[in-house]
């Protein structure tokens, strides 16, 4: 017969076990909690927090936050200059009352057995309570900026410019700096916020190459071509010219590359300071954003030739252009015409495109001094002479081999223009847009006498025979 009673005695003495190690469990989660101290093995940083009051803990941790952020917060260095930003600069700062709530937490939540786990656990293992801290990213990237600035350096393209006995200067061209400061700081922020202080960098701005660098002008050394076209300034024709004249002035094109004309100078919309002009659309004359920049695309085109330039997309005016001989002309439309060459010379080349007074202004400058520029009162550029003078602007534009399309009548009260909406206009096809202008602004002053100046309306089409 077997004995199994001594089974029975063990299993009852481990119950008796752990009824005591419970009861003495519950006893020591009570004591614990009458007390009022933090829980045994909880630290902070490093330092021990057990068996202090939430009181003593909260003088120890502020003594700890007081001497780290007592200290500069980040040090920077660039070259030889140096920043030091305090915590509060950037933004950095810690809750101690959180991170002391926190730990008081350990052990008085949940129930009691889950309490009871926390505080044995605790107390075995040891728990480091994380400090609650602040980091304010938009303050930092504030403080950065003035740094940045500072660095900052725009780079600056190589330049030609070309001396009146055809000399070739070159510009040399610098790299630019620019610091990122979103990079800066969010590579910055986990260290800062474990206040592993102070963060020592060196900065490394981006260095960033021109778009034209000294290089690619190295074997710019002579003028391949050059070609003008006259133009009344002053006038919105003469506005889009001188704008889209802008937009070529030191462009690099690429041995190999091909070159765009839309591309190069964009769209012609009010939104780039394009104004309303006439331009020839099927054999008629509208008005439209960018009248006269074909003028340029035209002008372009004879150079390029000169220059042995290969066109590769170029159309022609639906009327030959008074500006340029007969079949040299290339017309542009946004969005539908372009005009295009390609650089197939071992070499690149660089465009340089004037359109200043004393280059390519076909009326002089006394003329236009005494025009009555309309800006001022109707918001355009155009410009309009008393009698004697605009007869003699008629002229100038008739022997430039440019059309007279039209004009405006203006009463002068004063030198104040007031519009009298009288006007006159030819058609594409008239050849004697000239004698028309004459005969009307003629007539008009016989039977209306002189107190009235005239805006003549110039614009490329067939030349007057």
């Amino acid at each position: 017969m077997k004995e199994i009673r001594p089974l029975g005695i063990f299993a009852a003495f481990c119950a008796f076990i752990t009824l005591l190690v419970g009861v003495s469990l519950a006893g020591l989660i009570v004591g614990f909690l009458r007390q009022d101290l933090m829980a045994f093995g909880l630290t902070f940083a490093g330092h021990p927090l057990s068996g202090l009051t939430k009181a003593e803990a909260q003088r120890e941790i502020t003594r700890y936050v007081d001497e780290k952020l007592i200290s500069p917060a980040v040090i920077l260095a660039y070259n030889d200059r140096r920043w030091e930003a305090t915590p509060a600069d950037i933004g950095l700062s810690a809750d101690v009352s959180a991170t002391v709530e926190h730990a008081f937490a350990v052990g008085r939540e949940g129930t009691l057995w889950k309490r009871g786990a926390e505080v044995l656990l605790c107390a075995l293992c040891q728990r480091d309570i994380p400090l609650a801290v602040q980091m304010d990213k938009a303050q930092f990237a504030k403080y950065l900026t003035p740094v940045a600035a500072s660095i900052h350096q725009t780079p600056r393209d190589a330049a030609c410019t070309v001396t009146p006995s055809g000399t070739v200067l070159h510009e040399k061209g610098t790299s630019g700096v620019t610091l990122h400061t979103d990079a800066l700081v969010d590579t910055l922020t986990p260290a800062l916020c474990a206040l592993r202080l102070p963060q020592r960098v060196a900065l490394e701005p981006t260095i960033e190459i021109p778009a034209v660098t000294t290089e690619d002008l190295a074997d710019v050394d002579a003028v391949l071509g050059v070609y003008t076209t006259y133009y009344i300034s002053g006038s919105n024709r003469g506005e889009n010219i001188e704008i889209a004249a802008a937009a070529l002035n030191h462009v690099l094109i690429k041995s190999g590359a091909e070159f765009s004309f839309n591309d190069t100078v964009g769209h012609r919309v009010a939104a780039s300071g394009y104004l309303t002009a006439p331009v020839i659309v099927d054999g008629k004359i509208e008005q439209d954003f960018g009248g006269g920049v074909c003028q340029v695309s035209s002008t372009l085109y004879n150079a390029i030739l000169l220059a042995n330039l290969t066109p590769t997309q170029r159309v022609a005016h639906f009327y030959p252009s008074g500006y340029v001989p007969a079949g040299l002309d290339a017309t542009v439309a946004d969005g539908q015409i372009d005009f295009c060459f390609e650089n197939r010379l071992p070499h690149n080349v660089y465009l340089l495109a004037d359109a200043g007074e004393d280059y390519v202004n076909i009326v002089p400058q006394d003329l236009l001094e005494r025009g009555i520029r309309l800006r001022e009162e109707y918001g355009i550029y155009d410009i309009a002479w008393r009698f004697d003078d605009v007869m003699e602007v008629l002229k100038i534009t008739r022997d430039k081999g440019m059309i007279i399309v039209g004009g405006d009548v203006y009463r002068l009260s004063g030198n104040k223009p007031i519009i009298t909406y009288d006007y006159w206009g030819t058609k594409a096809e008239d050849d004697n847009a000239f004698e028309v202008a004459i005969e009307y602004i003629t007539n008009y002053r016989a039977r209306n006498g002189d107190d009235f100046a005239y805006c003549p309306v110039i614009c490329p089409g067939r030349v007057p025979k």
